[in-house]
C-alpha cells in the first residue's frame, strides 16, 4: 500500500513539473482552482465548482500523457 502511494505522488508531482516556464503544472491548476472554488458562497455552487476543477486536472492529465 505504501508503495502505491509513493507512486501516485510520484505521478502528480511529475504532472506538475513544468513543461514550459508559463505552464504551471495540472497539480498546481488544481490547488489554485480548489482555492477559487472555496471563496464561492452556495455550497452548490461550491460543491460544482469543485467537480469543474476534477475534471479539468483530469483532461490536463489526459493531454500530459497522451500528448493530445
Amino acid at each position: 500500500m505504501r508503495k502505491l502511494m509513493v507512486l501516485g505522488l510520484f505521478t502528480i508531482a511529475s504532472f506538475s513539473s513544468a513543461v514550459r516556464p508559463a505552464d504551471a503544472g495540472c497539480a498546481t491548476t488544481l490547488a489554485d482552482c480548489f482555492y477559487r472554488a472555496a471563496d464561492v458562497d452556495s455550497f452548490w455552487y461550491r460543491w460544482a465548482s469543485g467537480i469543474d476543477c476534477e475534471l479539468d486536472f483530469i483532461e490536463c492529465a489526459r493531454i500530459k500523457i497522451m500528448g493530445t
